[in-house]
């Protein structure tokens, strides 16, 4: 069971939000109802006992771990406390690779659900205890619900433990929070399935393509570009629609949580992208991992500090070289921005827009392809180095299918948030009563259209099979 699945939107959300709001004296019931809807939804979610039982051990280590430093916090203490999270967090990893575990003999394992946000949401909570930022917590029951909260469990965001603590014991209800929190939720569903879902066949056929030897197929330039940018719009609205149905669900318990994306693809560096996208997750490295390195404002050790942060940025995303190599790549161009102070050399807007955008979506091949070799073989296509064709009538197919999600994709995308900063120019306020019909019906639609969808399992493959 996963957020956009017909048993989660029309059976345990809805049961979820009545329970809870039925216990709306009591902030404790609810809180244990959170708890067991979270585990409940886990324990589905993961189809795997062994990994609930690893989420318990997680939390259970964290919550012991917190005393134990709270004690004498000392960087020793905090050092065995870190190591035995990345300790768990690496062997499952290493458990879940079939290569390593068919060379050893060793049964393989699945990564369970959302491991990487919660070994994180953990470490940094001892890492506040020892920055004496909080006090250990003293009830079981907040910490757990701080580590399982179903709606940032899986794909975040990360909230600090202060910030959450204090909508543990109050928080605000009201109808325009649940239908602010309700909207959000179906935008973020319908970025999932009416927009990067769409996209998912063209980028396994072109990315299958790419893999297979070249004297076989020659997959034509313009496919592989399409490819590139279908890629860059299947991770951006799955994960920032992760994010708006985590926020939104938040919203109609009473929650807030931060953002994790704000309109990355207007930056005007990758700096500057670095600043929009994940964001939760890349200050969560900034605080408490630059945190304790040598601030030395030299050349050499803002290197190091940089190198370091995006290696462990790759291996967090994936135990493989791609991820790696990915995170390498963000580092070279990241170092280079900053030494050769590209944003003041640079004035044009557009031309760094574009240089961003192409350097991003190269980036995130690496998160795809299957191997090293794969991504130069995407990389040969792409720039028209393997003598693959220039053109077929498929790319006209894929454009002919999709052309209405590549459009409302690119818009959001490249064009709303540029219009956004010219709302000073409009005067909407005339229009109010008007709009404010026009977004309930919107999302009225949006929502039956994403249930139709998920009822009739329909994706553009089915179309091009």
């Amino acid at each position: 069971m996963t957020v956009e699945t017909i048993s989660f939107i029309a059976l345990f959300l809805p049961i979820s939000l009545v329970l809870y709001y039925l216990a709306i004296r009591s902030v404790k019931i609810q809180n244990g109802l959170l708890i067991l809807a979270s585990l409940f939804f886990y324990g589905f979610g993961s189809e795997s006992l062994w990994a609930v039982i690893l989420l318990l051990l997680v939390i259970g280590w964290n919550w012991l771990g917190g005393f134990y430093l709270e004690k004498q916090q000392t960087k020793f203490r905090l050092a065995m406390i870190v190591v035995v999270n990345v300790g768990i967090f690496s062997g499952v990893r290493l458990l879940a690779l079939p290569a390593l575990t068919t060379e050893l003999s060793l049964p393989t394992i699945i990564v369970p659900l959302g491991m990487a946000w919660f070994i994180l949401q953990g470490i940094g909570y001892c890492m506040e205890i020892y920055l004496g930022e909080v006090k250990a917590e003293r009830n079981i029951m907040q910490f757990s619900l701080y580590m399982l909260f179903f709606p940032k469990l899986i794909h975040g965001p990360l909230i600090d433990f202060p910030k959450m603590k204090e909508q543990m014991i109050q928080r605000t209800f009201t109808i325009d929070g649940f239908t602010q929190g309700l909207q959000r939720f179906i935008v973020g569903l319908a970025k999932k399935m009416l927009i990067a879902d769409q996209f998912a066949y063209v980028i396994n056929y072109a990315f299958v393509q790419t893999s297979i030897d070249s004297t076989v197929t020659q997959p034509p330039v313009l496919l592989i570009w399409f490819a590139l940018l279908a890629n860059g719009i299947y991770l951006y609205f799955s994960l920032s629609g992760y994010a708006d149905m985590a926020i939104g669900m938040a919203k109609m318990f009473g929650f807030q949580l931060p953002e994790n994306f704000r309109e990355p693809f207007v930056a005007t560096s990758l700096t500057d992208f670095w600043k929009r996208w994940n964001i939760t997750v890349i200050r969560w490295f900034r605080k408490y991992f630059l945190g304790f390195m040598n601030r030395n404002s030299n050349r050499d050790q803002i290197t190091i500090n940089l190198f370091i942060t995006w290696l462990l940025i790759g291996i967090w995303m994936g135990f493989d070289w791609n991820f790696v190599f990915w995170g390498a790549f963000n580092f070279v161009i990241l170092i280079s921005e900053h030494f050769f102070s590209f944003s003041e050399r640079v004035q044009s807007i557009l031309f760094r827009r574009i240089y961003t955008t192409l350097l991003v979506l190269v980036g995130f091949i690496f998160l795809r392809s299957q191997s090293l070799y794969h991504t130069g073989q995407f990389l040969g296509d792409l720039f028209w180095l393997n003598n693959n064709p220039f053109y077929s009538a498929q790319v006209g197919v894929f454009i002919k299918e999709l052309w209405l999600p590549l459009i409302v994709a690119v818009f959001v995308m490249f064009i709303h948030p540029i219009i956004k900063e010219k709302d000073s120019y409009f005067d909407f306020e005339k229009y109010a009563s008007v709009l404010r019909i026009g977004k309930i019906l919107g999302m009225i639609c949006l929502y039956l259209l994403c249930l139709l969808l998920i009822l009739l399992n329909f994706n553009i493959g089915q179309v091009l099979n």
